[in-house]
């Protein structure tokens, strides 16, 4: 980690004009809060936040991608969410002072402007169009948990990948019954769905080819027995759609 000052960077590596949540402030307002900012930069792999961590300030990533995790006992990475530029990372422990509740682990290169708390806090008060901004992105998180809780408490980590795999398919009416996944998303966004690990959704795919129930073709997944990945959904709802991201650390 470095801070971008070090480094030969382009204007934009330096602005908060991407930042979704501050969408509504004026040049002149971006470039005063700008000026309160650290700009960091790091590298793919590094920590950017560590799970448990005291510090509170407010995260932007200006430029990047990162994934946000916990870890369980034997220190398997449970994935939570994925981060992107235009993303803020931090806001609850910002709030309530008790510390990051997850790790966030960048994908690749990023650059991250980092807001002290009292200037978030001062920003809230005094900007109360971003405040409520806040609150409707919360009420969203809120929903997307609620229907995510309800889901991951009818089944295993494997079904929950299984129902997945189904809400995915779609059937060819050229080849008869069989169904397909064309573009079968990567493990990581499987495991992110499932609230599983990456692992367990490689384990629970290479179940349904030892079985039979499905053949990997490159990116294609070509599901040969329907009804046999059904009964080992058993009783797993499908949602109708992925829950949307949601970072909080």
């Amino acid at each position: 980690m470095v801070d971008a000052a070090e480094g030969a960077g382009s204007p934009a590596d330096l602005s908060l004009a991407e930042v979704r949540l501050l969408k509504a402030l004026s040049p002149v307002e971006l470039r005063a809060l700008e000026l309160r900012c650290s700009f960091r930069r790091y590298a793919a792999g590094e920590v950017v936040l560590a799970g448990h961590r005291a510090d509170i300030g407010i995260l932007f990533m200006i430029a990047g991608a990162a994934r946000v995790v916990h870890y369980i006992a034997d220190g398997e990475e449970i994935p939570i969410a994925a981060v992107v530029a235009g993303d803020t990372i931090g806001e609850v422990s910002a709030i309530d002072s008790l510390g990051r509740a997850a790790t966030v682990l960048a994908e690749e290169n990023c650059v991250i402007a980092e807001l002290p708390k009292e200037e978030f806090i001062a920003l809230l008060v005094r900007r109360g169009d971003i405040a409520l901004e806040l609150l409707r992105r919360w009420a969203r998180v809120i929903r997307a948990l609620d229907e995510k809780i309800s889901y991951l408490s009818t089944g295993s980590p494997d079904q929950r990948v299984y129902g997945q795999i189904i809400r995915l398919a779609r059937r060819d009416p050229a080849e008869g019954e069989q169904w397909h996944i064309r573009e079968l998303p990567s493990h990581q966004n499987l495991a992110e769905w499932a609230q599983t690990s990456r692992e367990v959704v490689a384990g629970a795919i290479g179940e349904l080819v030892r079985r039979g129930i499905a053949e990997r073709r490159t990116k294609t997944l070509l599901i040969k027995d329907y009804q046999a990945l059904k009964d080992l959904v058993g009783r797993v709802g499908q949602p109708e759609q992925p829950a949307p991201r949601i970072q909080s650390a």
